[in-house]
C-alpha cells in the first residue's frame, strides 16, 4: 500500500512540477498515456493523481473529455485570500491556547531572517521564509484537519503564482511591508490579543491587495 501511495505521489509532483513551471500551458489536455509512457507506471496512479490534484483545484476534469489545467483568475485567488486569511485567523487564535507549541523565540529570528534577505533582494528566500512562518502557527493550532486545508488552498496559487507585475521598487517595499505585517503578529501573540490576531490575519495580512503583484496561469 505505501508503495502504490509513493507512486502516485510521484506523479502528482511530476503534474504539478510541469504546471509550475509552464510546461503544462492553460487550458491544455493533460494525456494520461503519455505520463504513464514518460514515467513507466501503470494508469492507475495516474488517473489517481489526476483527482487529487482535481479536487485541490489544480486541473479541471471535463467528463467524456479528460483531464485539462485551468487558468487561474485573479478573481478566483482574491477569494482564496479571504478563506485563507480568516482560516489563519482561526489558527493563531487556537495557538494561543496552546503556548507550549508556540515557539516565539524561532518566530521572532525568522522575522529577522527575512528582513535580512529582503535587504539582499532574495526574494525566493524570502518566501521559503514566509511559508514557515504561517506553516509554525499553522501548527500550534493542534488542529491537523486546519492546517491540512489551509496548506492546500494555499498550493493552488502558489505554484501558478509566476511573475511579480509591479516593477522591481514596488515588489521590495510590499514585501517590506510584509514583513513588517509579520513582526506585528508575533508582537500580538505575545501580547495574547486574540481580537487583534483575528483582525491582523483576516483583513489585513491576507488583504486582497496582495494578490494584484502576480501574474497567474
Amino acid at each position: 500500500m505505501n508503495n502504490y501511495q509513493s507512486l502516485k505521489d510521484i506523479v502528482y509532483n511530476h503534474i504539478s512540477e510541469k504546471i509550475n513551471s509552464g510546461t503544462l500551458k492553460p487550458n491544455e489536455s493533460i494525456n494520461e498515456a503519455a505520463i504513464c509512457a514518460e514515467l513507466k507506471i501503470s494508469r492507475t496512479p495516474v488517473r489517481e493523481a489526476l483527482m487529487k490534484l482535481s479536487f485541490e483545484g489544480f486541473i479541471e476534469y471535463i467528463p467524456r473529455r479528460g483531464f485539462f489545467t485551468q487558468k487561474l483568475t485573479l478573481e478566483r485567488v482574491r477569494g482564496i485570500y479571504q478563506i485563507i486569511g480568516n482560516l489563519e485567523a482561526l489558527a493563531a487564535c487556537l495557538a494561543l491556547r496552546h503556548p507550549e507549541h508556540l515557539d516565539i523565540n524561532e518566530l521572532h529570528r525568522i522575522v529577522n531572517d527575512m528582513d535580512d534577505v529582503i535587504n539582499l533582494r532574495q526574494y525566493e528566500v524570502y518566501n521559503q521564509l514566509q511559508y514557515h512562518f504561517h506553516y509554525m502557527i499553522l501548527k500550534a493550532s493542534c488542529n491537523e484537519d486546519l492546517v491540512r486545508l489551509v496548506s492546500t488552498l494555499k498550493k493552488t496559487f502558489m505554484r501558478q503564482a509566476s511573475v511579480y507585475q509591479s516593477p522591481e521598487y514596488d515588489i521590495h517595499q510590499m514585501v517590506i511591508n510584509m514583513n513588517n505585517e509579520h513582526r506585528h503578529i508575533v508582537e500580538l501573540i505575545e501580547a495574547k490579543d486574540e481580537q487583534a490576531l483575528r483582525t491582523m490575519f483576516a483583513d489585513v495580512h491576507w488583504n486582497e491587495k496582495y494578490a494584484d503583484h502576480f501574474t497567474y496561469m
